[in-house]
C-alpha cells in the first residue's frame, strides 16, 4: 500500500529551518498516511463543511435545529436519488454494444452469401473458432470457416448435395431416385443461370 508522508513546511521552503517538521508530521512515521487514509479525511472534512454550509444557509432563512436537520435529510436524499446508477449505465452500454457487434457480423455473414436460416449457426461456428484462436477477427473467423465448410457460403445454391439411391422411405428405391433426379435437375438448371 503505497504510503504519503503530509508534514507542513515553514515558510522558508522544504528541509530548512529549525529542523522541526511541523504538526501534521511526527517521529515514527505518525504523519504518514495510506492513499486511502487521506481521501476518507478529506471526505469526512468535505461532509462537514458542506454540512455546516447548509445549516449557516437555514439558520438564515428562519428554520429550527430539528427543520434544519429534516431539510438537510431531505436534500441529502435528492441528491442521492439524482446520483446516476453507473452499473445500469455501464450494463445498457454492454448490451448496446453486443447488439451492434451482433447486427454487424450478421451483415457480414449475409454479405458472405450465408442464408437466413443458417445465420445463428454460423454465426456460433465462428465465435468458437474466434475462442480457439484469438488472432481471428469475425470477418477472417468467418472465411476460414466458410473455406472449410463451403455448403454455407453463397446462399447454399449449387452447394448442397443431394443423397442420391434409396433413403430407406420409398419402395425398392424407384420412388426415392425419382425424386432425387428432379431435385438434381431443379439444381443444375439454378446454377447454369
Amino acid at each position: 500500500m503505497k504510503k504519503f508522508d503530509l508534514q507542513l513546511f515553514d515558510d522558508g521552503g522544504q528541509g530548512e529551518g529549525d529542523g522541526q517538521t511541523g504538526a501534521a508530521g511526527g517521529k515514527g512515521g505518525g504523519g504518514s498516511f495510506s492513499f486511502e487514509q487521506a481521501e476518507e479525511i478529506a471526505n469526512a472534512r468535505a461532509q462537514r463543511a458542506e454540512k455546516a454550509a447548509l445549516a449557516s444557509y437555514f439558520k438564515q432563512q428562519g428554520m429550527s435545529e430539528d427543520e434544519i436537520t429534516q431539510a438537510i435529510r431531505d436534500y441529502k436524499a435528492n441528491k442521492e436519488k439524482q446520483r446516476p446508477n453507473v452499473d445500469a449505465i455501464t450494463r445498457e452500454r454492454d448490451d448496446a454494444r453486443a447488439e451492434l457487434a451482433k447486427l454487424k457480423n450478421s451483415q457480414t455473414l449475409h454479405r458472405k452469401g450465408v442464408r437466413d436460416e443458417d445465420v445463428d449457426y454460423v454465426s456460433f461456428k465462428v465465435e468458437a473458432l474466434m475462442k480457439e484462436d484469438d488472432k481471428l477477427d469475425f470477418d477472417k473467423a468467418t472465411t476460414k470457416f466458410l473455406k472449410e465448410n463451403p455448403r454455407f457460403a453463397n446462399g447454399g445454391s449449387g452447394n448442397y448435395k443431394v443423397k442420391t439411391g434409396t433413403d430407406g422411405s420409398g419402395q425398392g428405391g424407384n420412388s426415392g431416385q425419382g425424386s432425387n433426379d428432379a431435385i438434381n435437375d431443379a439444381i443444375r438448371r439454378a446454377a447454369r443461370r
